[in-house]
């Protein structure tokens, strides 16, 4: 073959090559928009007002911002420079929370070591580029961890929470389906591994862990817990100020006997008078459907269970949040065709509610509702498979 048709083989050989890169790489919203995983897009305000979105794809995860409260977005970033195979599903998202001081920490996930592996990212330039992301487990190669919770105070330390099932070396009694939770807490300047602690054991292996910070910057954990006889109840749990653990606090009493997965994880919200607020799903004996209360000395007192939605249309998922008296829960429904968002609003802090209208309904898959805040008003976050990511102020 002469050297000239040599080349010009070459040539085009490298021309298909960039082309076909070109192609597969996303370059703006519309195209992020088509690759969504699952229906699973996670989002946060920063400090100062830009609204920060994670959109994970089959290979990669990717993140773009919004200053016109997601009316357009910037063109996405790509976090995970390597291709893995990003693991997620409506109880199990990637995480995102921008600090105060304006790093961008994200959580997510990759069948790796194991399935559903969680890695830890963050950027200090406002999005442009992140650090490599970090494994979060210490024991990445023989347990696996997953639905990880992050919390980040006012002083830019990092809680992450997570599942994992090492529990079986420290107790062999524990039943399939009972994982423990462990954390890790860890300073903006210290770069270097996670230091992974045990906190609890007995926990409801597929309902995602609610966690929220008290007024004075302590987190607190309400999760789905595993009683004697196979009972699936919940309980708050607090960190002491010398950084131990309370004994988690029973503080649902339905009596929900299942051997099975429920994959319905509660929510918590607490408001700037440090009442803890409070939403779950239950099918127990005692009450069955989602429910809101609330209690204002850390579960020793409660409120009366409130019923939420209509029990005829599989009421479900809800979300709760407080800015200053106002609270909102936001749920779904499903009536065997479509699902619906539903409201409700307290302006004294949970003392007296009302219906609260929103036109948001999809005929495709969709992911849970979600509520977040940029300090002035409150937002909900919806991703459905065919109309993809929606934000709305309520």
């Amino acid at each position: 073959m002469p050297q000239k048709t040599r080349l010009h083989l070459l040539f085009s050989i490298i021309t298909v090559l960039l082309l076909s890169s070109c192609q597969s790489t996303i370059t703006d919203s519309n195209q992020l928009r088509s690759k969504i995983l699952r229906s699973t897009v996670s989002v946060d305000f920063a400090p100062d007002g830009t609204l920060w979105r994670l959109t994970p794809t089959q290979q990669a995860i990717y993140i773009d911002h919004s200053n016109d409260n997601g009316k357009t977005y910037s063109a996405p970033v790509k976090i995970n420079q390597k291709n893995q195979r990003i693991s997620v599903w409506p109880e199990n998202p990637a995480s995102i929370k921008v600090s105060p001081s304006g790093r961008i920490n994200v959580l997510y996930y990759a069948d790796q070591q194991q399935k559903s592996t969680s890695f830890f990212s963050y950027s200090d330039n406002n999005g442009k580029s992140f650090s490599t992301p970090m494994l979060v487990s210490d024991q990445a190669k023989t347990a696996m961890h997953y639905m990880d919770k992050m919390l980040i105070d006012n002083k830019d330390n990092t809680y992450l929470f997570w599942h994992d099932t090492r529990h079986k070396l420290l107790d062999n009694k524990q039943t399939d389906g009972v994982l423990s939770i462990y954390y890790s807490k860890k300073s903006a300047s210290d770069d270097s591994q996670f230091v992974n602690q045990f906190l609890s054991k007995g926990i409801c292996s597929c309902c995602r862990t609610a966690t929220a910070l008290s007024n004075d910057q302590t987190p607190i954990l309400f999760t789905r817990m595993v009683y004697e006889g196979g009972i699936r109840d919940h309980a708050l749990i607090s960190m002491n100020q010398d950084s131990s653990w309370q004994t988690p606090l029973r503080v649902t009493n339905d009596n929900w006997k299942i051997e099975a997965c429920p994959e319905h994880g509660p929510a918590i919200a607490i408001s700037n008078k440090n009442r803890i607020h409070l939403t779950w799903f239950t099918l127990g004996d005692t009450r069955q459907g989602i429910f809101y209360r609330h209690t204002d000395d850390f579960g020793k007192t409660l409120s009366p269970p409130m019923p939420l939605g209509n029990p005829d249309h599989l009421p479900s998922h809800p979300d709760v949040l407080t800015l200053n008296n106002r609270v909102i829960i936001v749920w779904k429904e499903f009536n065997g065709k479509q699902t619906t968002l539903h409201a409700k609003e307290s302006l004294d802090d949970g003392q007296s509610w009302q219906q609260k209208q929103i036109n948001l309904k999809s005929n495709s898959k969709n992911s849970h509702p979600k509520l977040i805040s940029n300090n002035k008003d409150i937002y909900l976050s919806w991703t459905s498979e065919i109309q993809g990511h929606q934000l709305i102020k309520l």
